[in-house]
């Protein structure tokens, strides 16, 4: 099956009396234009987008009478960070954007991917974060950019 099109979220179509098929797609695959999946009844599943979207939790990838094609964003290991000021927030986030890891919102909660080096950096800032399980969903939207430097040495 290729699907090339997002049709909508879970809560828009009626479900009843279809069987739910889940196709996992990990949260670092999500802006992927090809992905090449097996769904969790085994059906082969390719994903063929044009880029302009990136696959939510709950997206419908296809519905017919008989069944529905749902996107599924597993839990993973995840670091949890709940700030308890706005300047904290701005010194949490500082410091995980300086590693250019991925960071995800969950109403008060920074979430980002478990990462050994910056759980010991963010419990040696007194950030008290937590290791946990956590679906990695909303994530903010980076920009990439080169950080290149140009140095002219030349002297007048």
């Amino acid at each position: 099956m290729l699907v090339e099109n997002i049709l909508g979220t879970l809560e828009e179509f009626q479900v009843q009396g279809k069987e739910m098929d889940f196709v996992d797609v990990e949260w670092y695959e999500v802006n992927k234009k090809i992905l090449k999946k097996i769904s969790s009844s085994g059906r082969t599943v390719g994903i063929r987008l044009d880029g302009s979207k990136k696959l939510n939790h709950k997206d419908v990838l296809f519905n017919d009478e008989q069944f529905i094609l749902i996107v599924n964003i597993p839990e993973c290991e995840a670091i949890s960070i709940k700030p308890a000021t706005m300047e904290e927030m701005g010194r949490i986030c500082y410091e995980i954007g300086n590693k250019h890891i991925p960071l995800f919102l969950h109403h008060e909660e920074i979430l980002v991917p478990y990462d050994e080096p910056l759980m010991k950096l963010l419990e040696k800032n007194h950030f008290k974060p937590e290791k946990t399980e956590a679906r990695l969903i909303n994530g903010l939207e980076t920009h990439s950019h080169s950080h290149g430097h140009s140095h002219d040495h030349e002297h007048q």
